[in-house]
């Protein structure tokens, strides 16, 4: 396997992008784009039952500010957000971290202009003026438990302008013209422990407003015990989200309902009436209630492009499917889309950690295709149009390997030896029952008989074949028998 491929497997087991779990639980800043210029703290506080304890805890969340700077607001939070996908890109190896303020600015899809580039120097400055007090709110991966912690996010921010840049570059300095942050300790330490979360970034960065960004990572992390939740409304609007604490409920309502709509159209939350929605306990108590959707995909239309709704059959949401789209040549997509379609059908363990973050990898990597496959189709495109040549005939021993090898030869063999009739109501019963995508893979490429059509075809016949070889015989294959 070539060191692009390698790469690009490994990087898929660890996924593309990170969010902090102690950072998705409370909020690090207030959902208002500006606060009261004599306001200097933020207080988050809720109940929870530690395991660990055997009892209740009360966790508190008490974030302070320099008088200069202030406190953070939702955009700072995006930056915090940002950098820790800068880190991710070193697999979390150092404290500091070199970037370019460009850099930051299209991983954050803001507009490239000097407004932001003066906001992304303001934001880090805000940060290192601002410290978190967690109270029985931090939770140690290393001790399994919740403890208390005070720091400043970054420990270190130096911000390069062009004249600096310039004379740095003449220096020659490693990282020559590159701005810096360094990470607390007690906030690497937890990087590096693996107390991370996945995050669909592409997504995030999609939704509209702060509010919707903010229950997004909140949900998304709780969502992975279970998938229906329940919370005390205030709770959750104003201390895990940071909405006014002034709100009653009828307005924490009339908040939330928009940013709820949006990650129910996103697919992200399973639509509910009001009245599964928000539960009233008794006078002046409410709960809110959330069931995690099933499939992101729900949010499709017929009306979407082929190729955004293919990627997101595959998994990949529909806004990270929209970028790719957007930004890739349809054939490099059609071309990974295949050889994806053919991992799949034959149950690769290249995929198997995380198929979408795979797909996702092998387009905007670029990764060169691997042997196995670019064997297989150009056995395929030699062959007649009913038979599988074996593979073997047309790739000498030394460029595939010998467990690939013997499998090619014996697929190859059982299926030359059926009729080509037979073959053909085989064929046609495999399609049948074949999943969705694969069979209009299929029929939409039937005419032309492209590198798409061949790949499905052959990944379709090699599972039956396999499954045949091996004795096993599923419901599927006892319908294409019986065809």
């Amino acid at each position: 396997m070539n060191t692009a491929l390698k790469a690009s497997f490994e990087s898929t087991k660890r996924e593309i992008y990170r969010d902090e779990l102690n950072f998705a639980e409370f909020p690090l800043a207030s959902l208002s784009t500006s606060l009261p210029k004599d306001q200097k703290t933020l207080e988050f506080t809720d109940e929870i039952f530690d395991k660990s304890k055997n009892q209740k805890v009360t966790r508190k969340l008490t974030i302070t500010a320099s008088d200069k700077y202030g406190l953070p607001t939702a955009m700072d939070d995006e930056v915090i957000l940002g950098l820790i996908q800068l880190t991710g890109k070193t697999d979390f190896a150092e404290r500091k971290v070199f970037f370019t303020r460009y850099e930051l600015l299209k991983l954050l899809n803001w507009s490239d202009d000097t407004r932001n580039y003066d906001r992304i120097e303001q934001s880090l400055n805000r940060w290192l003026g601002v410290t978190l007090y967690y109270d029985k709110s931090w939770w140690s991966k290393e001790e399994q438990s919740w403890v208390n912690e005070g720091f400043h996010i970054l420990d270190h921010v130096t911000v390069f302008d062009k004249e600096r840049q310039i004379r740095r570059a003449k220096v020659g300095e490693g990282n020559a013209g590159k701005s810096s942050f360094v990470w607390n300790e007690v906030v690497f330490n937890s990087f590096q422990s693996g107390h991370l979360k996945r995050i669909d970034f592409e997504f995030y960065k999609a939704l509209k407003s702060a509010v919707s960004k903010r229950m997004y990572r909140f949900l998304d992390k709780r969502f992975y015990m279970r998938a229906s939740l329940e919370f005390d409304l205030k709770t959750f609007a104003c201390e895990h989200l940071g909405l006014s604490k002034n709100y009653h409920n009828g307005e924490l309502k009339r908040v939330l309902r928009p940013a709820i709509l949006e990650l129910e159209n996103q697919g992200f939350l399973k639509k509910l009436p009001d009245g599964d929605r928000f539960l009233s306990l008794s006078r002046g108590e409410w709960k809110i209630a959330f069931v995690k959707s099933s499939d992101q995909r729900i949010a499709l239309k017929e009306e979407l492009p082929e190729l955004v709704k293919a990627l997101a059959d595959r998994g990949i949401t529909l806004a990270s499917a929209r970028t790719i789209v957007s930004k890739t040549e349809e054939a490099e997509i059609r071309e990974k889309l295949a050889f994806f379609d053919w991992l799949s059908a034959k149950k690769d363990p290249r995929i198997k950690d995380s198929p979408a973050g795979f797909l996702y990898n092998s387009i905007t990597n670029k990764f060169n295709l691997p042997d196995d496959y670019k064997a297989t189709n150009s056995a395929r495109a030699k062959s007649p149009e009913r038979k599988v040549v074996p593979i073997t005939q047309k790739v000498g021993p030394s460029k595939l390997d010998p467990k690939v090898k013997s499998d090619r030869e014996n697929i190859d063999k059982y299926w030359n030896s059926i009729p080509t009739g037979e073959q053909d109501q085989i064929e046609e019963g495999l399609v049948k029952s074949a999943p969705n995508f694969l069979k209009e893979q299929y029929v939409n490429g039937k005419k032309e008989k492209g590198i798409l059509f061949q790949t499905v075809r052959q990944a379709m016949i090699d599972q039956y074949v396999r499954a045949k070889l091996a004795g096993v015989g599923t419901s599927e294959q006892i319908s294409v028998d019986n065809s």
